[in-house]
């Protein structure tokens, strides 16, 4: 990693920066005070931030990423494209990214998720828990983490940090949180699994705090494995302790209105995106949480978590 001594920043490529978590983790690495390039398919109308560098292009163009990465010191991978595009899509544009990253000798971080490991057995994921995946999308995931485990192996630096559904505001993308919380000013709750079963979520600023702090851990280290997962433990609540924090904050009944499912499943043969969704509705039925000891013995300390009232509070939701 012998880019940052030459310089007087950290310096950063973020793919994805227009997403949810590239946008909240491109924030927090401008106000960490890193030096920030990111790649965009469309010119930026806001180009007042003199710390951050946009070039217009995509990785169908491996020429414009590879003069992008010249000097960085760590790559974010958030890319993510619709669900019926992610074989090949994905699988192409993270070996691009990771041949990219070898050349340019840049630590690699992965932003991953959790359907590669599947139901596992004690419901709890750790930085251990072996790829288990129950259906294409967890299989495709699998594949890109192998891609980069294997580049590590050949000497590429990199880590996967393992999230949640990401949930917070202003994401610009659709989301589970926002789509099941949309009737709350209706006093209505749409949930998508049983009230009951705990769900895994990422507030994404909790989350690209912790990315950053990785990132710089990262870089001043140089005795770590090469190949570094680490779970993001994140939020974990049921959508009945949703409900009755939404009943707390709003002081008015909220009622639980069930997920048109069947109605899902039947539009899927139509539309691909719908198919996908449906497929990841284990997700909603079966309690898995994610472990963030590695983490937090990485870091020394265990990253920050809004607590959920704080983060219901916040009027860019609409709640109240």
């Amino acid at each position: 990693m012998g880019n940052h001594s030459n310089t007087n920043r950290k310096s950063a490529l973020i793919l994805g920066a227009t997403g949810g978590f590239g946008s909240a983790l491109t924030k927090v690495m401008l106000n960490s005070e890193w030096q920030v390039k990111a790649l965009t398919r469309t010119p930026k109308s806001d180009t007042s931030d003199a710390n951050i560098h946009w070039s217009v292009g995509d990785l169908n163009e491996p020429e414009t990423l590879e003069a992008l990465a010249v000097g960085v010191d760590v790559i974010i991978h958030a890319v993510n494209v619709p669900y019926p595009k992610w074989d090949p899509i994905m699988i192409n544009y993270t070996a691009t990214i990771i041949e990219v990253a070898q050349r340019h000798n840049a630590h690699l971080i992965f932003v991953g998720n959790i359907y590669n490991a599947g139901i596992p057995a004690n419901g709890v994921i750790s930085h251990n828990t072996p790829n288990a995946p129950v259906n294409g999308k967890g299989v495709v995931r699998a594949t890109l983490e192998r891609m980069i485990k294997e580049a590590a192996d050949d000497g590429l630096k990199a880590t996967v940090l393992r999230f949640g559904d990401f949930f917070g505001p202003d994401i610009p993308t659709t989301n589970w949180f926002n789509e099941c919380t949309k009737g709350v000013s209706k006093n209505q709750l749409t949930i998508a699994g049983p009230a009951d079963i705990t769900h895994s979520w990422a507030y994404l600023p909790d989350a690209a705090k912790a990315t950053e702090q990785v990132a710089s851990k990262r870089l001043e280290t140089t005795d770590s494995a090469n190949y570094l997962v680490l779970p993001f433990r994140g939020h974990e609540f049921s959508f009945g302790e949703l409900q009755r924090a939404l009943q707390k904050i709003k002081g008015t009944p909220i009622k639980l209105r069930k997920m048109p499912w069947k109605v899902l499943t039947v539009a899927g043969f139509v539309i691909p995106l719908l198919r996908d969704v449906v497929s990841m509705r284990y997700l909603w039925n079966h309690d898995i949480r994610l472990d963030g000891t590695a983490l937090t013995e990485f870091l020394g300390f265990e990253p920050h978590h809004t607590p959920l009232d704080d983060i219901l509070r916040d009027r860019r939701f609409g709640i109240n």
